[in-house]
C-alpha cells in the first residue's frame, strides 16, 4: 500500500468516527447553568462533556472564572492548570463525585 493510501485510509476512519453536535433545549441549558452557578459558589469540582470537531471531550475540574463577554468558562484542572472553555462547545455538565 503507498503512504498516500495509508494516509487517506486513516482519515477515512477518523471521519467516520465523527458524531454531529446534540442539540440542546432550554431546559438542559438552563440546567447547566444552575449547575456551574452552584459549583463556582461552593466550589465544586465538574466534569464537563464538550463537543469539539465531531468529537466528545471530557474535561474535569473546578469553575474558576465565567467570562460572559467571551462566553468562556476558565476551569482548573486537576493538575491546577487553567483550561478555557468556549460555553458554545459544553453539551454535558455533572458533579464529578
Amino acid at each position: 500500500m503507498l503512504p498516500e493510501h495509508l494516509t487517506q485510509l486513516k482519515q477515512d476512519l477518523v471521519d467516520v468516527s465523527k458524531i454531529e453536535k446534540p442539540s440542546l433545549d432550554d431546559q438542559q441549558i438552563e440546567e447547566m447553568d444552575l449547575l456551574v452557578s452552584e459549583a463556582l459558589e461552593f466550589n465544586k469540582e465538574l466534569k464537563f462533556k464538550l463537543f469539539h470537531n465531531g468529537f466528545v471531550e471530557n474535561v474535569t475540574g473546578r469553575v474558576h472564572y465565567i467570562n460572559f463577554e467571551q462566553q468562556k468558562l476558565h476551569v482548573k484542572d486537576q493538575n491546577d492548570n487553567t483550561v478555557y472553555i468556549n460555553m458554545n462547545n459544553i453539551i454535558g455538565v455533572t458533579y464529578n463525585d
